[in-house]
């Protein structure tokens, strides 16, 4: 299921990154890799707060719905 599924406070792995090379590279340089541990720590209207690697990262919707858990 996609990123934007997740209820908050949920500890999810990543399993799969889709979309293009540049927005895979993107988000692996932020730290969304597969087998990574991540949870949603807020939603502000539609967009998410991201706990990755003890690092707090804001993606908007469609980067979220790229991430599959």
């Amino acid at each position: 299921m996609p990123l934007t599924l997740v209820k908050e406070g949920e500890k999810v792995c990543i399993k799969k990154i889709s979309g293009k090379d540049d927005t895979i590279r993107f988000l692996n340089r932020l730290g969304f890799v597969e087998g990574e541990q991540i949870s949603i720590v807020s939603r502000i209207s539609g967009n998410l707060i991201v706990n990755v690697k003890d690092t707090r990262v804001a993606l908007d919707r469609s980067l979220a719905n790229r991430i599959m858990v």
